[in-house]
């Protein structure tokens, strides 16, 4: 990433090779013309591609997890809930801002148990969405959970919703009939049915809980030979384990699924997987050192 133009640039860097694109607009001067509870509108003077000047408005947003919470047979777990500028009830995946300080993991396993009522062991990251990119700095960052336990619901103060339980099917006729036209939840279910029909994944799998000392890395490349996938294995100083796996859907998800196991003296708290760019280097499995 490159440094924002400002200081005061409340807007997300640009991305490494970026600055040369012909279509940038440059950021000249900006203010603040609202701030309220949760809106932070700004405005800003900007010069475009060529050099004549306008002004851009826009929504300062913290960033946002939406869950696609899975239940042991394949159902979802969804959401109605009143949002009052469109002045109805909405069906729709449990999401949340964003805390301060708080990564988008963080935020998905709280806002899971405080929409939902459920705790999840199994995460996977789909990737990111910017829903409004005309008029705001919104990004949502889309997981899947699995293996739920229900806790209960810790509904916000003036909080009300339904929990649904839905199936695939129920969803895309729900999107058909124009009774799911929310623009996350149609975007993660795409997201996720594309997940699912992938034939091939390459991604990292990061386990949490009691994993080092206790033979998870040889436990790991013994389960990774087995299963056929090429990658490699290492301790983290954070106390976890991380895994690079690469090969058929299958073989990783099986992988994958046996992490929240592992070997006997082994007690995982939780498993979260990232899709990674495909690396053809990659052709057997070992051991690396810990970083």
């Amino acid at each position: 990433m490159t440094a924002a133009a400002d200081a005061d640039d409340p807007r997300p860097e640009l991305a490494v090779g970026s600055a040369a694109d012909a279509l940038i607009e440059r950021r000249l001067a900006g203010q603040q013309v609202y701030a309220g509870a949760l809106l932070d509108v700004r405005r800003d003077r900007v010069r475009l591609p060529d050099g004549s000047e306008a002004v851009r408005e826009y929504i300062v947003h913290p960033g946002a997890v939406l869950m696609v919470p899975v239940l042991g047979d394949g159902a979802f777990i969804a959401v109605r809930q009143f949002r009052y500028p469109q002045n109805r009830a909405f069906l729709e995946f449990p999401a949340g801002k964003l805390d301060a300080g708080e990564s988008p993991l963080a935020t998905a396993e709280r806002e899971l148990v405080e929409e939902a009522g459920y705790a999840a062991r199994h995460w996977t990251r789909l990737g990111v969405i910017h829903p409004v990119i005309s008029y705001s700095t919104e990004a949502i960052e889309i997981y899947v959970a699995r293996r739920l336990r229900h806790v209960g619901a810790k509904l916000d103060p003036g909080e009300f919703l339904d929990v649904v339980r839905c199936t695939e099917a129920d969803l895309y006729a729900a999107q058909d009939s124009g009774r799911l036209t929310d623009a996350k939840t149609i975007a993660a279910l795409a997201m996720h049915s594309r997940w699912l029909i992938a034939t091939r994944r390459s991604i990292t799998i990061r386990v949490d809980g009691t994993v080092q000392g206790v033979g998870y890395r040889d436990w790991v490349r013994r389960t990774a030979s087995d299963a056929g996938v090429a990658g490699w294995v290492r301790n983290r100083r954070d106390d976890s384990v991380e895994l690079r796996v690469q090969g058929e859907r299958d073989a990783c998800d099986a992988v994958a699924e046996a992490c929240l196991q592992g070997p006997g003296p082994a007690r995982v708290s939780r498993v979260v997987v990232m899709a990674q760019p495909h690396e053809p280097e990659l052709t057997e499995f070992d051991q690396r050192p810990t970083v």
